[in-house]
């Protein structure tokens, strides 16, 4: 399901599977280790504090929030607490300025396209602006040119990076795919074994028609979702957006 998801609707979330992709190549397993172990101590206080009975009799709810505290910190290891949540911390701080350079290189990309378009506009628009435009605004058509093309180009360089993670989805997605599918079908005993292992010739052949369908679903679409998976994916629309928000924040 992943798998389909990838190829037919990542270039939908950018940012988000960039993210993932980030995670992926500078420490997953490190991710996933700090992580169990917060767990591990989350569930270390949560039985210490079901364990602990108190004393008899009725008891303030201070005394009692300020002796389950108690009970928590002694069966928690604050050491190891300090160390995972600095390793998390060190991770979202790397995937983001991964994300960031990425950004910021599309910019620059639309930046320099800018200005090699603005030599064609000052050629083509610029007497069609001075003919149209009252003598005393003609200050305005230099800048104008300058930032338009600046804005188209970077506006391009984005479409650009887009059609790029669309492309680069579907083909990691038709991988996940094909491997997947051939497990289940062998779990089911439909087949013997896996016939189209990654060695195989075919193999990628099907993962890259797999992969064409989809990377043109998802241009012809507009990069979009239809409404009721647009409804369903609304959890990953404001990841999206939040990690967005995250890298263009200064």
């Amino acid at each position: 399901l992943f798998g389909l998801i990838l190829v037919f609707f990542g270039g939908r979330f950018l940012t988000t599977i960039a993210a993932v992709e980030a995670v992926r190549l500078l420490g997953f397993d490190n991710l996933k280790t700090h992580t169990l172990v917060l767990w591990d101590n989350f569930k270390k206080a949560k039985d210490a504090a079901k364990k602990d009975e108190g004393p008899d009799g009725d008891e303030s709810k201070d005394k009692k929030g300020h002796r389950i505290a108690l009970v928590v910190l002694k069966a928690v290891d604050p050491q190891e607490i300090s160390l995972s949540i600095a390793g998390v911390y060190e991770i979202m701080l790397a995937v983001i300025a991964t994300l960031r350079f990425k950004f910021a290189a599309a910019v620059t990309l639309g930046c320099s396209m800018g200005e090699m378009f603005q030599t064609g506009a000052r050629a083509y628009a610029q007497p069609h602006l001075e003919a149209s435009i009252p003598r005393e605004h003609h200050k305005w058509i230099e800048p104008g040119i300058v930032y338009g093309c600046k804005g188209t180009g970077i506006a391009l360089a984005l479409v650009l990076q887009r059609v790029m993670s669309a492309m680069h989805c579907s083909i990691r997605g038709s991988y996940i795919v094909v491997l997947s599918a051939q497990a289940a079908l062998v779990e089911l005993k439909y087949l013997d074994k896996v016939k189209f292992t990654e060695d195989n010739p075919y193999f990628m052949l099907i993962v890259s028609l797999i992969a064409m369908v989809g990377f043109v679903n998802q241009v012809a679409s507009g990069f979009g979702l239809p409404f009721p998976l647009s409804f369903f994916f609304l959890p990953v629309y404001i990841v999206e957006w939040l990690l967005t928000f995250m890298v263009g924040s200064v």
